[in-house]
């Protein structure tokens, strides 16, 4: 199966314009067969503001119809769409990613980790009803957005409910270069899974996002990276390489199964007050 992912500058503060951009390069990605395409967090809205009205202003409300050309294009083609924007749902103001298949919206995923920064500042913390796994005609689908990489907690909660593959919108800066370049193949190779990132390699407000969009393999292997290039990248993948949680050298002499070895009842969070 080929997969997608887009790196390039959306149109600065256009949310319109930016959605049909993400509707043209979906259909391209499609002509060339791929099966999904994942674009950058906050990407149809853009990520820096200054306070919370400027960026409910700026904010995709999908009652009214925002995403349709995503979607129409995912109904024409049978491509499968992530997407990460600022989302207005009533007083709320939330992160969100979506997967867009060709029935529609499949489900949505609500940043629950917030860093104090950009517009992360003025949005809501989501209530959260289960881990955002979604079963696809291509396969079952995890997503989490950007910081939330920082959280093994959240990579094997969707890993520990079959996602194959997990899906990352992010908007990395270069200072955070480790997390593409250390985070993203140890939370593949602790999973098993596959592990697809799309960041922006533009400059935003100030800051600058250093790319590195890649897919990594379930074994930690990084199968490609953008670096800093524009343009949308392909690979071709076996889901069922995720679905093996053992590595097998001497059967019955050299195993380890880690996910079967799990002792959950052995371990223990301690919540502690935060202090300064």
């Amino acid at each position: 199966m080929k997969i997608s992912f887009a790196q390039f500058s959306p149109v600065h503060g256009d949310t319109a314009a930016t959605t049909r951009l993400v509707a043209e390069k979906s259909r391209e990605a499609a002509t060339t067969g791929a099966r999904l395409i994942a674009f950058p967090e906050c990407f149809l809205t853009g990520g820096s503001f200054d306070d919370r009205d400027s960026l409910l202003a700026a904010a995709i409300d999908i009652e009214r119809g925002d995403l349709d050309p995503i979607v129409a294009v995912a109904r024409e083609t049978g491509i499968h769409v992530v997407v990460g924007f600022y989302q207005k749902r009533g007083a709320e103001a939330l992160n969100t990613a979506a997967l867009i298949g060709p029935d529609g919206i499949i489900g949505l995923h609500h940043k629950m980790h917030l860093p104090f920064m950009i517009g992360d500042r003025f949005v809501d913390i989501p209530e959260i009803e289960g881990p955002s796994v979604f079963d696809t005609e291509i396969g079952r689908i995890g997503i989490a957005i950007c910081y939330e990489i920082r959280f093994p907690e959240v990579a094997r909660t969707l890993a520990l409910h079959g996602a194959e593959l997990i899906v990352l919108p992010a908007a990395w800066p270069e200072a955070a270069r480790i997390l593409p370049d250390l985070f993203s193949r140890v939370r593949a190779a602790e999973n098993f899974v596959y592990f697809m990132s799309a960041n922006r390699n533009d400059l935003d407000d100030g800051m600058q996002f250093m790319g590195s969009s890649h897919v990594i393999g379930p074994d930690g292997a990084e199968i490609i990276n953008a670096s800093m290039a524009d343009g949308i990248f392909s690979v071709d993948i076996d889901l069922g390489q995720a679905q093996v949680k053992s590595i097998i050298r001497d059967p019955g002499i050299y195993e380890v199964h880690p996910f079967r070895d799990r002792r959950p009842q052995d371990y223990a969070i301690c919540i502690m007050a935060a202090t300064r």
